[in-house]
């Protein structure tokens, strides 16, 4: 049946972005190791702007609605932020 193996399709793609969640969150444990050894604040507001514009650019690119993009990157910027204060306070 198609839609079982659109279904399927799907999973794959799900199974990806995980990875990839993970991959970046693996990033964000070494960037926030580098920060607490260089004693570096937790946000930079300019980095976190240009990076949210950098992404909702591409998403127009790719005919993905920006709003939708901007409330990912918040979500995941949060975790992020949270992830960085927790290895810079211990």
């Amino acid at each position: 049946m198609e839609l079982n193996n659109l279904r399927k399709d799907i999973d794959l793609i799900d199974n990806e972005i995980l990875l990839l969640l993970k991959k970046r969150f693996d990033v964000v444990e070494k960037i926030s190791i580098y920060k607490k050894e260089n004693k570096i604040e937790v946000v930079q507001y300019w980095r976190w702007q240009e990076l949210l514009s950098l992404r909702k650019n591409k998403a127009s690119t790719l005919c993905i609605n920006e709003n939708m993009i901007e409330e990912i990157w918040e979500l995941i910027h949060k975790y992020a932020i949270s992830k960085e204060k927790e290895i810079i306070n211990n």
